[in-house]
This record gives C-alpha cells, sequence and structure tokens, in this order.
C-alpha cells in the first residue's frame, strides 16, 4: 500500500508514545494502588473534559484548513481557547463538587494546571505537523509520555506514600514537556509557508475541497458532547460500581485505547496536514490498527491471568468488551479524515453527536434497568457492543465518501 512519507515517522513517534504510555499504565498497575489510579483518572478526565471544550476542536481545524497560515492560527486558537477556559470554570468546579474527590480545592488546582498544559500539547502536535519536519513532528508526539513516564518510575520508588501525587506530577511533567512544541521554529518563515516536505500536498491532490464547513455553534456542540461523554464515563462509573471498577475500566481504557489514537495521528492527521488525496485503503489501515488492538488484549488477559498484577485481577472482565469497542475505533480513526476532504465536516460532527447520545443511553442503563443492579461488567459488555456497532456503520459511511471521491 502506498503510505504518505510522514507516515513512517509520525507512526514511529506514535508507537514510541504507545509504548511509553503502555509503561505507564503497567506502572500504574505494578505500584499504584486501584483507588490511587481511580482518583487519578477522575482527575485528569475533568481536567481533559475542560482542555477539550476549550480547545472546541482547534488541533483538527489546524489540520483541515491548511490555507490559514500556521502560526496564525495558532494564535488565534490559544486566544480563543483561554476565553473558553475561563468561561467554563464553574462548569469544572461543579463537576469537581459531583464527583466527591476527597479535596474540592486540591482538585481544581491540579485540574487546571494538567487542562492548561495538556491543551498546549495538543495544539503543537498539529503545528509541528504542518511547520517542522516529520521527524521533529514525531519528537512532539514521543516526548511527552516517555518523560511522564520515567517521572512517575521515580515517584513510585521515591514517593511510595503519596501515589497518587505522583501519579499527578508525572503528568503535569509530560504535558509540561508537550507545550514547548508551542515555541516556533527557528527559521520561522517556514511556519507561515506550505508543509514541509514530509507531508507536502503532492500535484493534483483534492486541496480546494478539504476545509472545516462547520459553525463555530457545531464545533462548540461537538466537543462538549465529547467531552461530557469522556468525564461522564469515569465519574458516573465510579459513583455506580466504585472507585476500584473506575480504576480497572480507566487503565483499560487507556491500554487499549492506544492503538485507534497511533492510527489517527499516523495516518488521518497526516494526509489533513499535506491536504493529499487518498493513497490507500483506510479500511485496511483500520483493520489492521483492530488485529493490533485484540492483539495487545489478549496480552493484558495473559498477563492477568499470570497473576503479574494480583491486586487488579478483577479487571480480567472488562479486557474483551473494551478491546472490541477500540478495535472498531481503529477502523473508524483510519477513515476520519475523509469528511474533511470531502468538504462534509459538518455532516461529520452530527454523526459524533449522535453516537455520543448512544453511548449515554448505554451508561445510563443502571438507572432504568429492571430488577436488581445492572453488574460493572454486564455494563461494560452493553457499552462496549453498542459503541463498536455504532462506530464500525459509521466507518461504512465515511468509506463511502472516499470512494465516491475518487470516483469525481
Amino acid at each position: 500500500m502506498k503510505l504518505p512519507r510522514a507516515t513512517l515517522a509520525v507512526a514511529l513517534g506514535s508507537a514510541i508514545s504507545l509504548a511509553a504510555q503502555a509503561l505507564f499504565s503497567l506502572v500504574m498497575l505494578r505500584w499504584f494502588t486501584p483507588q490511587a489510579v481511580g482518583t487519578f483518572s477522575v482527575v485528569s478526565q475533568i481536567a481533559f473534559f475542560w482542555m477539550t471544550l476549550a480547545l472546541a476542536q482547534s488541533p483538527l481545524t489546524l489540520l483541515a484548513d491548511a490555507h490559514v497560515p500556521a502560526r496564525q492560527a495558532l494564535r488565534s486558537a490559544l486566544a480563543a481557547s483561554l476565553r473558553r477556559m475561563a468561561w467554563l470554570a464553574p462548569v469544572v468546579v461543579a463537576a469537581v463538587a459531583w464527583s466527591r474527590l476527597p479535596s474540592s480545592a486540591w482538585a481544581i488546582v491540579w485540574a487546571c494546571g494538567l487542562a492548561l498544559l495538556q491543551g498546549g500539547w495538543y495544539l503543537a502536535q498539529p503545528y509541528a505537523l504542518r511547520t517542522r519536519s516529520p521527524h521533529v513532528a514525531a519528537l512532539a508526539k514521543a516526548a511527552p509520555p516517555v518523560t511522564a513516564l520515567a517521572v512517575a518510575t521515580v515517584a513510585a520508588f521515591a514517593w511510595p506514600e503519596q501515589p497518587l501525587g505522583g501519579l499527578l506530577c508525572a503528568a503535569l511533567a509530560g504535558y509540561a514537556a508537550g507545550a514547548l512544541w508551542l515555541l516556533p521554529p527557528r527559521r520561522t518563515a517556514n511556519a507561515d509557508s506550505d508543509a514541509p516536505s514530509g507531508t507536502a500536498r503532492p500535484s493534483g491532490a483534492p486541496a480546494r475541497t478539504q476545509r472545516d464547513d462547520r459553525s463555530t455553534r457545531l464545533r462548540l456542540a461537538h466537543t462538549a458532547v465529547d467531552a461530557l461523554t469522556g468525564a461522564g464515563l469515569l465519574i458516573v462509573w465510579q459513583r455506580t460500581h466504585g472507585a476500584a471498577d473506575a480504576g480497572y475500566l480507566a487503565l483499560l481504557l487507556r491500554l487499549l485505547g492506544f492503538v485507534p489514537v497511533v492510527v489517527h495521528a499516523s495516518w488521518a492527521q497526516v494526509l489533513l496536514a499535506g491536504g493529499s488525496g487518498q493513497p490507500g485503503s483506510p479500511l485496511r489501515v483500520g483493520l489492521a490498527g483492530a488485529m493490533a488492538t485484540f492483539a495487545l488484549g489478549a496480552a493484558c488477559a495473559l498477563a492477568l491471568q499470570a497473576g503479574l498484577a494480583p491486586s487488579w485481577q478483577a479487571a480480567m472482565p472488562y479486557v474483551a468488551p473494551l478491546a472490541l469497542w477500540q478495535a472498531a475505533a481503529c477502523v473508524h480513526a483510519a477513515c476520519s479524515h475523509l469528511p474533511f476532504q470531502q468538504g462534509r465536516a459538518t455532516a461529520f460532527s452530527r454523526t459524533a453527536i449522535a453516537v455520543a447520545l448512544l453511548q449515554w443511553a448505554a451508561l445510563a442503563l443502571p438507572v432504568w434497568w429492571p430488577g436488581a443492579p445492572l453488574p460493572a461488567v454486564a455494563h461494560a459488555w452493553c457499552l462496549g457492543t453498542a459503541s463498536a456497532v455504532a462506530l464500525l456503520a459509521w466507518a461504512l459511511w465515511m468509506a463511502g465518501l472516499g470512494k465516491r471521491g475518487r470516483q469525481t
């Protein structure tokens, strides 16, 4: 299969990021308690909600609107994101209070720091992909997780009596390393020029149709639904099934969710950054990612069965439904650039909102489940299966857009 020249470098950087994040999860599994991981996951998820809603999908717009100079687009995105972050502060305070964390003030301070630095890293990645060489863009993806892994490992041995503090410091250090890539390149002229050679737009590519045609209101609605779904997943799980089960869910999603992230970063984002046409079948790329996800899930199950982490044995039943969910997410991620290349970003966001509402319906099953309370594992199967079916149907629709685009 013919691939963009930047794909190999970005895939390598994403693979290093994947390995570092996987090791970070294993460090949590081996040296940190489920309660500490559960609380850390709730705080980091609240920060993620704050950050993603404030960004309002600015990183994706920065890639899709390649006709806007990169530095100009970055400054505009930063200013708008900081304003939205200030407006959202009361909502975050309410979320922290509702989640019943040990100290609300403590959690808000940590969430603010994580949100600011994580938002910087999220903007730095597409900015580096547009303005730097593919190898530098790959380093921007790999450096933060490696930094977080190093800090977490040191904290596990040097600060064992404070496992939660060690995890939060590790995450903060990693995001800080990523935000450094917001600094302009040494040759600032490159920042406002065309993409670097590794992602350059080939002649004849459908650059005229590639754009983000969504209104600001739709982008905010899409971001809000995604952020609420991500934050609500762990918060609802903690309140419904307990902190330990929230830790099981968070850890496995962290592990298995790496593969669709790599597929999106090294395939869909590279194609958008270069404005390139379709060099190969996105479904093949997605299926390869799905197989990698199943292999990773099998490795997790074998590790738990071997007793490598006795305190996490109860996480075993979660592996299969979450692997199914994330395998479908790989297929979706491989096709996610097609609506933007065909000028159908509005339909993309509307479908995303519908899928998120379906996930909320599955998440809310224990509220109206008849008879006895719905067990946590059965709840995970309902959520994972519904999400997988919806994502696969969505991916097939996007793949149809790609076929029509090649015909025209």
